[in-house]
């Protein structure tokens, strides 16, 4: 990239500028702008919007972006107080203030789409090492197979096979929950395909694979015959997964999971229900974004709760749905999806 090319958006911005401050401006629009929320023309924040995405482009970092601006101010002051005539202090002193507004303003702009770029990169990084992470998971998967055929293994190398598969598992289901969260994030959102199926066979067929993933783990599925409707299946069956193993995972080790599958008033109702710990009242609502991490205060130590409760969300709420979350010390802890329908 050529320093034409790099330097090229300071000019363009301060024609915005200029052009801003030639603009007249109300006390109202003054305190908008102050508080972020002006409604601007795309001309006027293109050229520090490419400013910001083309510094990711360069190796910047943040401080390094605001460091430019900053400098920008300063020379920009420090030339204007030269020329400054004591007859016009007042008119420059106001078209200062109003440059400050701007700078800042075009500022922000860069600085967001400096992030926003700089997330797109993390996203795509992301997602390549997740289809990367497949291929050796595969292999292990192979040779797994091929040792599970043999007739001379010992009791302890059966419980060493056992547990490497059951990690093998947990490794999977992360490296699915990482690709669909760069999906996610990469704005293509969840894309559901709808056909008619049968929700009570799926859900038993889920619940019959993951007790044979957690063999020591007592899985239950009471269900309605014949819940059917217009759903995505693989979507389904995925969030039917993220809950049930989520439960297993943060659950009193070795406690049984309920599943439970019914319909009421045109939707269906899946819920899975465990014993243990019971999630906090403050972060019930945050533990279905997609950065959430709880800090336990009894052992000092953080309680990931993982990418899989955000994508259950994002799920339920493509197919017109809602999930609720109670959690108590007598009653235990119940994820409740509510599905239309159709």
């Amino acid at each position: 990239m050529q320093v034409e090319e790099v330097t090229d958006h300071i000019k363009d911005m301060l024609e915005r500028i200029a052009e801003d401050m030639d603009t007249s401006q109300t006390n109202a629009e003054q305190e908008k702008k102050s508080k972020g929320n002006k409604a601007l023309k795309s001309r006027e924040t293109k050229a520090a919007s490419e400013h910001g995405a083309q510094r990711v482009e360069l190796g910047f970092d943040i401080m390094q972006l605001s460091s430019e601006f900053r400098a920008l101010r300063a020379s920009i002051l420090r030339l204007w107080a030269e020329k400054i005539r004591a007859e016009n202090w007042e008119t420059d002193f106001h078209d200062m203030i109003r440059f400050n507004e701007a700078i800042d303003e075009a500022w922000m702009i860069s600085l967001d789409h400096f992030q926003q770029k700089l997330d797109q990169s993390k996203n795509w990084f992301l997602g390549v090492l997740g289809h990367d992470l497949r291929n050796p998971i595969s292999a292990v998967y192979g040779a797994q197979a091929i040792l599970k055929l043999s007739q001379n293994l010992s009791e302890k190398e059966k419980g060493i096979l056992q547990r490497s598969d059951f990690s093998l598992k947990r490794m999977t289901e992360l490296i699915n929950n990482l690709l669909e969260f760069t999906e996610l994030n990469l704005g293509r959102g969840v894309v559901i395909n709808r056909s008619l199926i049968d929700l009570s066979e799926h859900s038993e067929k889920i619940v019959q694979e993951i007790q044979l993933a957690y063999p020591k783990i007592d899985i239950t599925i009471d269900t309605t015959d014949n819940i059917k409707g217009k759903w995505d299946a693989s979507r389904l069956e995925q969030m039917m997964t993220n809950l049930i193993t989520n439960a297993i995972h943060h659950g009193e080790p070795g406690s049984p999971v309920k599943v439970n599958l019914n319909s009421k008033e045109g939707q269906a109702l899946f819920s899975v229900h465990n014993q243990g710990t019971p999630i906090p009242e403050g972060i019930k609502d945050k533990i279905f974004t997609d950065r959430f991490t709880n800090n336990n205060e009894d052992t000092t130590k953080e309680k990931n709760y993982g990418l899989g409760l955000y994508i259950v969300k994002e799920i339920v709420e493509g197919h017109e749905g809602k999930i609720e979350l109670t959690s108590t010390q007598e009653e235990g802890t119940t994820f409740t999806v509510a599905l239309p329908i159709h």
